[in-house]
């Protein structure tokens, strides 16, 4: 019914629009139209007379892809490392070794921008917050362009590693109707996917366009979870007047999608999927373990994992374009936007042993008096395992538990994995997270020419206030070790007694009510002033320059909490008082924390970059530049936030990290050949690389922690090439290669000391090696090739060299090939029908990983060469499994 309304509404628009885009009949040759960019400069420019990497994503080559996420497009950028296994949020981005700690995907944006039409999609950056939760690429999408480093320094807010900036379609450029309807099935062949796309633009009146478009979806994704891993759609608007002498453009977008991922799946030395698993199976929390649970303060929360995180954009812009005389012109780009997570998703899956110090402490099972812990399928209440606790005087003492019942599924796959008991189950929180935010950024650039030379000059503010709220904590909670998990429920029952106390909800929940993180509020405050001069030498011969001074400011407050997980334990801490239910034999609701200090962080940074380029034009044909770019990247929000404690606050002041990086650029472009080499050397200073500890003593116990970074660096040489070629008129090919030797030094891992409160930490120098998740190659070359007018096939090659896991190079994540084809027949003139099918061959490539044990999978660093067995479980996250899609196209 609903597509049946689309299509009729679809047709009615078609009679109200005017005429517009039709189908290519041929396939035109790579640059036969110059592509100018707008990104990276102070003022539009030609792609190849542009002495900067950057590359541009067209029209068409956005058509033949189905991504799964607005950052997958960026593998089309040459350079660009893309970690899109996670599927729509909670991608990993990052090029030429400007990278630190890009194997998790709470914080993958930390040096790059991802920009809608010149400016941030959101300001701020922290754990589990970022821009990708708030931008969709649909089809109001009319190209994308990818810049790394060099400029990035002086054209964008602290955001040295590049910009990518995805640009709209608007009436005027883009006028007509057109709609794609999406059909797809995913993973293991079953798993649907169902998409409309729809978008309409064009001419109001004189010198005024619209555009209105957007895009609903519902998607089970690659991972069989039992419950859609993305639902939702966005609508995006502008009103554009273009008169004379200048423009003013409004822009208005709403965002309402939810999404999630697939966790860890168990893999033998975190390079093959272990047997019972694979690349499409899931171990996400089930539906049977949805529960409500008391808050901190009083009150209850609910939470249900197929709720997903659901997040909410509404943004409005105002862009404004004058010309002032002569060659004088204005450019101001205005936004304000509200960006809201609410979080049903869990947090740490982990695989770990029943007899884990930390998951004891969590749920309360960590200092009992002797008696039996049973552990329970909270499905079929069928006994899984049973031991006895107590043994001895500490959780963290040999023979505190003592197995006595193991029939827990998959238990072999574990048998060389060093956990206590051989006794293995997942573990995850439930997150309730509610993210909000309300942001303002304004952008002013005023260029023109006096003599030879063109000048910029402008600033941007970005106002950004950020607020987080962890007071509802569902619990923690185990699952059997399988596909598609079951919860686990537990109970204790002390020697000499037939009353059990429950452990858990009958959801397989403890612990609840006890927040693991702070809850914060806090502001950002960024200032920009910028300027640039190209000055034209001679006819062939430019110099450039540029500069930003930056200065931003943090100040968040954190609200910290009294734990009271000894509360959970029914004997031996005082007479048990009943918890929230009054009842003292349900242990999972009488540890709620109460709230603490509030805690106040204030930091400021000011630092100026800049970059000077040799803009050499040998001929009409060949261009040449040498660019020296010197930046600086100020800790995020979120790095700022994880100082929350006192002693924190009064010692911990982390540097801005400091960027360095020469590059090479020779541009070639002749007939149907495009030919770009970028050389290049970059050196990454003061990297920051937090350790994160929960505390197992003292009034915060179960709460997490964050040990000071040390500063640690990243040098790497590389060479980026770029090349199209129109081989015949019906055959086009592409390609992207990187080629680079990122190396890592001055880095440090921490280890937790035997005291639990932070107090006695150790940490130990890692010897020089391969920067962590740095491929030497990376490789994406395709072709498209029309046998016939109206007919045409595409298919790409994508190659990702090995990875060192962590900075220690405790091991290597393999290399591996991915294969993606395509094909599509232009109906008539107006209708088009695609068939593309992702990871032909369905590689399980491997795109980060995880070690067992709950403090272990929070520190990925602690892991050396010398402990590494290639025959223990390491759980991996794979990259996207098959999945085959068609799409109907129509175009007026």
């Amino acid at each position: 019914m609903r597509k049946w309304f689309l299509l009729s509404a679809t047709a009615m628009a078609c009679n109200l629009a005017p005429a517009g885009a039709a189908f290519a009949q041929t396939a035109p040759a790579p640059q036969e139209a110059k592509e100018i960019i707008v990104t990276g400069v102070f003022a539009a420019k030609a792609a190849e007379k542009a002495p900067i990497s950057v590359n541009v994503v067209t029209a068409k080559d956005l058509a033949q892809q189905v991504a799964v996420s607005s950052a997958d497009l960026l593998k089309n950028v040459p350079g660009v490392f893309v970690n899109s296994a996670l599927g729509e949020i909670r991608n990993v981005v990052f090029s030429r070794g400007i990278s630190a700690n890009s194997l998790d995907g709470a914080g993958g944006y930390y040096y790059v921008s991802l920009q809608e039409d010149g400016l941030p999609v959101d300001l701020l950056t922290a754990s589990n917050y970022g821009p990708d939760y708030y931008l969709r690429s649909d089809i109001n999408l009319g190209r994308l362009e990818g810049l790394r480093g060099g400029t990035a320094v002086i054209t964008g807010p602290n955001a040295p590693g590049g910009i990518f900036n995805y640009i709209s379609k608007n009436g005027k450029t883009d006028p007509g109707v057109a709609v794609d309807l999406k059909f797809g099935l995913q993973g293991n062949g079953k798993l649907p996917q169902y998409r409309a796309d729809a978008y309409i633009g064009g001419q109001l009146r004189d010198n005024l366009y619209y555009s209105i478009g957007g895009f609903l979806r519902l998607d089970n994704g690659t991972h069989d979870a039992g419950y859609a891993l993305n639902k939702g759609g966005q609508v995006k608007a502008n009103l554009l007047y273009d008169y004379e002498g200048g423009s003013l453009q409004l822009t208005g977008k709403y965002l309402n999608d939810a999404n999630t991922w697939n966790e860890f799946t168990p893999a033998f030395g975190g390079t093959r999927i272990a047997p019972g698993f694979s690349n499409v199976t899931s171990n996400l929390q089930p539906v049977s373990g949805s529960h409500c649970y008391p808050v901190v303060g009083g009150g209850s929360g609910c939470w249900n994992p197929s709720n997903l995180v659901q997040n909410e954009s509404m943004a409005l812009g105002l862009n404004w374009r004058q010309d002032l005389g002569g060659t004088f012109k204005l450019d101001n780009k205005l936004r304000y936007s509200y960006n809201r997570s609410n979080w049903g998703a869990g947090a740490v899956l982990s695989v770990v042993s029943l007899q884990d110090p930390i998951v004891n402490i969590l749920m309360g099972t960590a200092f009992l008096q002797p008696g039996t812990l049973n552990y329970y399928n909270a499905n079929s209440g069928t006994l899984a395992a049973s031991m006895q606790a107590g043994g001895s005087a500490s959780v963290f003492a040999p023979g505190y538990f003592n197995v006595t019942a193991n029939n827990l599924p998959n238990q072999n796959i574990i048998a060389n994995s060093n956990l206590p008991g051989n006794i293995g189950a997942y573990v995850g929180f439930g997150n309730a997270q509610k993210s909000w935010s309300n942001q303002i950024s304004d952008q002013l650039t005023l260029t023109g020419d006096v003599g030879n030379h063109h000048l910029a000059l402008g600033g941007f503010i970005g106002l950004a206030k950020l607020s987080t709220d962890y007071s509802g904590a569902p619990g923690i909670g185990l699952m059997t070790m399988t596909p598609q998990p079951q919860m686990l429920t537990v109970t204790y029952t002390p020697n000499g007694s037939s009353t059990p106390y429950l452990v858990t909800s009958p959801a397989g929940f403890g612990g609840m009510g006890q927040p693991a993180l702070t809850s914060y509020n806090g502001t950002q405050k960024q200032y920009s002033l910028f300027f640039g001069d190209s000055w034209k030498v001679t006819d062939k011969l430019t110099l450039e320059a540029g500069g930003r001074w930056e200065a931003i400011d943090y100040d968040i407050r954190n609200q910290s909490w009294n734990s009271s997980p000894f509360a959970l334990f029914p004997m031996g801490f005082g007479s048990p008082v009943g918890g929230v239910d009054g009842n003292p034999y349900t242990l999972y609701d009488n540890g709620v924390s109460s709230a603490g200090a509030v805690y106040r962080t204030q930091r400021n940074y000011n630092y100026f970059n800049y970059s000077l380029a040799i803009d050499y034009d040998v001929n009409n044909n060949l261009t040449t530049y040498v660019r020296y770019s010197n930046g600086k990247k100020a800790p995020d929000f979120g790095g700022i936030q994880s100082i929350n404690t006192p002693g924190q606050i009064a010692t911990s002041f982390p540097a801005p990290q400091r960027i360095q990086q020469v590059e090479l650029g020779i541009k070639y472009v002749r007939g149907g050949l495009n030919l770009q080499f970028f050389p290049f050397y970059s050196l990454l200073q003061n990297v920051n690389v937090p350790a994160v500890f929960n505390y197992t003593s003292g009034p915060q116990t179960g709460q997490q922690y964050v040990e000071p970074a040390f500063q640690g660096q990243i040098k790497t040489f590389g060479i980026e090439i770029a090349a199209a070629a129109r081989v015949t008129p019906s055959l086009n090919l592409h390609g992207n290669l990187t080629l680079q030797d990122p190396k890592a030094s001055n880095f440090y891992n921490w280890a937790q000391g035997p005291k639990g409160d932070g107090t006695d930490d150790v940490k130990t120098l890692i010897a020089r090696g391969d920067a962590d998740n740095n491929p030497k190659i990376i490789l994406r070359g395709g072709f498209d090739y029309a046998p016939i007018a109206d007919v045409k096939i595409f298919g790409t090659v994508s190659y990702l060299g090995k990875r060192a896991a962590n900075a220690a190079n405790a091991f290597y994540l393999p290399a591996f090939t991915t294969v993606d084809m395509g094909a599509s027949w232009n109906i008539t003139k107006h209708i088009k029908a695609q068939f593309n099918v992702s990871n032909l061959f369905n590689q399980v490539g491997i795109m980060s990983w995880s070690a067992t044990g709950f403090l272990a999978s929070l520190n990925r660093q602690g892991l050396t060469a010398a402990q590494y067995n290639p025959n223990a479980i390491y759980p991996v996250v794979p990259s996207q499994a098959r999945s085959f899609v068609w799409t109907v196209s129509a175009r007026f």
